[in-house]
């Protein structure tokens, strides 16, 4: 397939401001793209080179990304550093660029997706000396090769970051689009749908039956998304085999599973109340890993699905060493502990670990301890369906002696009083908090459930937990702040039910010198001219933002606000944080960040329900109680 026909749709969903029109134009380019394309499709449409697990870069940094324009349109670097900061987006300016070329090529041809996805592989592969000149060469080829719409994409690649506004809840939802009229050519399942359907309408419009199976098979999509977390290959095979390719998508020892996410209480008491008797487990302040171990080979991911297993040679040794079956995935919490006395480092000290350089001295330095609490695959089984507390069973025997690896301290009690005195002395003790879970549930992957409930350490105030919120913009900085070039945040939650960032509150405190610096270098680079398609919001920031940073924040209490539209419905205003401070970036993808139903949960537990007033602010009144 030529690369130009999927710039062309590229284009197109770049423009669009409605999810549901982006979703419908990606289903219609997905159903164009062969098999044999497919997964370089799907994964440049994500702004990478293969699956988040494989940590494929191309290893071309903005410096040389201006030089291989250069070289190829023939302009000087002061002239497109110049357009760089006028336009915000180094593909832009190749595109203007690309369309008046300085200098011809001696030799261009037609690209196709084949030819620009492995060229870009290839170039990350270079290393060594001459390198760089390599790198540079092939980059400034594929320019010479493109056109104006071409040229801007194939920059935006090594960038990593499209630009499209696509999530994978929206690939997911395209691939279900493409596929709702074969899930419907089974009888059986189109009657089913029909019956459930009559329960609401008298007649049932067929537009109705294909919007329920449209969902059904989303989910199915996502079910095998969630224990192998490839987009690529998932839609490679159903182009393939059709419906029938999601049959062969299965658990494999390599490939992370999408991890559990936790619910929140915000008492001993209703957590006994929802669950009955249950394992409380200590919540550690560390890294959650999931490990992978087949015939020897150990992979460690990170929660968020990223290949981390060349920064702890310590734990990937431990796997190999005490953990006896022979394939095994089962998770995990990591921390830093101080030999010296025998005490946990806080996660800031843990998080020093997770380094490219430096990696075998750092592991002398800080030793990690791993407490394992979940066991998802051991020795070819699936142990996912089995009840939580065969899990643990299962992973206490797996385990052999050794320092490095032991199960996650607990107790199993129906008593709340019991539990709060286990969340006291694990807090007392450094921990975090708590995780309770249900005895009989299943690991559900990728979802949250109440079958994990976490409490977690109290702060001042009617919140009484913290959240974790997505950055989709930032205020310049104005006064002492404004060497930084960023004073403040805006931030949102996810809203599941529109694949949606829905703003929550802005944040100007908590914030470290160092951390304006930290904050400032990652967002300018995924800095956006508009609005991106996924966020809504009616405050409008200095510079809007991608979503992908999730931080942490705690808050005085939760209050009704017109101005942000987390919860707002027609009529009815949404909620907002009351002086909130950020506390520490989160190793989390945006859409595990707080919801917008655990917001309104929340807010509803704190037992008054107030307006925020658009005129609050130093010197006001406060919230207005309804």
């Amino acid at each position: 397939m030529e690369f130009s026909e999927i710039c062309e749709y590229f284009d197109r969903i770049e423009s669009m401001a409605s999810r549901l029109e982006m979703t419908q134009i990606l289903a219609q380019m997905l159903s164009k793209v062969p098999a044999q394309d497919m997964r370089h499709v799907i994964y440049l449409s994500q702004g990478a080179l293969g699956p988040r697990h494989h940590s494929i870069e191309a290893g071309l940094g903005e410096g040389l990304i201006v030089q291989g324009i250069g070289k190829a349109t023939g302009y000087q670097k002061e002239e497109i550093l110049k357009m760089y900061k006028e336009v915000g987006d180094l593909g832009t300016v190749c595109q203007r660029l690309a369309g008046r070329k300085k200098q011809r090529a001696l030799f261009s041809g037609k690209l196709t997706v084949e030819k620009v996805f492995s060229n870009f592989v290839k170039i990350s592969q270079l290393s060594g000396s001459g390198s760089q000149d390599s790198k540079l060469r092939m980059f400034a080829e594929l320019i010479n090769s493109s056109g104006g719409t071409e040229a801007k994409y194939i920059t935006r690649i090594p960038l990593g970051n499209m630009r499209l506004g696509i999530g994978d809840p929206t690939i997911m939802e395209a691939l279900a689009l493409n596929y709702t009229g074969e899930f419907l050519s089974d009888r059986k399942m189109r009657r089913k749908i029909a019956e459930e359907l009559k329960e609401k309408f008298d007649d049932v419009p067929e537009g109705e039956v294909a919007r329920k199976a449209r969902q059904r098979l989303r989910a199915i999509i996502e079910g095998k998304y969630n224990i192998f977390s490839d987009l690529g290959e998932i839609a490679r095979r159903l182009k393939e085999n059709g419906l029938k390719g999601l049959d062969e998508i299965s658990i494999q020892a390599g490939t992370p599973i999408r991890p559990t996410l936790a619910e929140r209480l915000p008492s001993s008491k209703e957590i006994i109340e929802k669950l009955g008797k249950c394992e409380v487990q200590a919540k550690y302040d560390g890294l959650r890993v999931q490990c992978h171990k087949e015939n020897g080979k150990v992979t460690i991911f990170s929660r968020q699905s990223e290949n981390i297993t060349p920064m702890f040679p310590d734990l990937v040794e431990a796997v190999k060493v005490q953990i006896k079956a022979q394939t095994a995935i089962f998770e995990g919490e990591a921390l830093a502990f101080n030999e010296e006395t025998e005490q946990y480092f806080p996660f800031q000290v843990t998080i020093t670990r997770k380094r490219k350089y430096d990696v075998a001295q750092k592991a002398i330095e800080l030793p990690l301890r791993l407490f394992a609490f979940d066991l998802m695959f051991a020795n070819g089984e699936n142990t996912m369906p089995l009840p939580f507390i065969e899990r643990g069973r299962r992973l206490a025997q797996i385990i052999g002696k050794g320092d490095t690896i032991r199960i996650a301290k607990s107790i199993v009690t129906d008593d709340a009083k019991e539990l709060e005195d286990f969340f006291l002395e694990s807090i007392e003790n450094g921990l975090e908090g708590i995780i309770a879970k249900d005895l009989n549930a299943p690991y559900i992957a990728g979802a949250r459930k109440f079958a994990w409930i976490k409490l977690k350490r109290s702060y001042k105030g009617e919140l009484n937990d913290s959240v974790d919120l997505t950055i989709i913009g930032y205020f310049r900085g104005r006064g002492k702040r404004a060497q930084f070039g960023l004073g403040g945040l805006l931030t949102a939650v996810y809203d599941e039910k529109s694949d949606t960032f829905r703003s929550v509150t802005k944040i100007g405190t908590g914030m470290s010198e160092q951390m304006l610096s930290e904050l400032e270098s990652k967002l300018s680079k995924i800095a956006k001219k508009q609005k991106p398609a996924r966020v809504e919001s009616d405050i409008i920031p200095d510079v809007w933002t991608e979503p992908k940073y999730v931080i942490e924040v705690v808050a005085d209490e939760i209050t009704r606000s017109p101005m942000h539209t987390a919860g707002a419905q027609k009529g009815s205003p949404g909620y907002a944080l009351r002086f909130p401070r950020m506390i520490k970036f989160r190793e989390k993808r945006a859409e595990e960040s707080t919801s917008v139903a655990e917001i309104i949960e929340m807010h509803k537990k704190q037992g008054t329900r107030q307006v925020e007033s658009p005129k609050d602010g130093p010197g006001a009144q406060g919230p207005q109680r309804i």
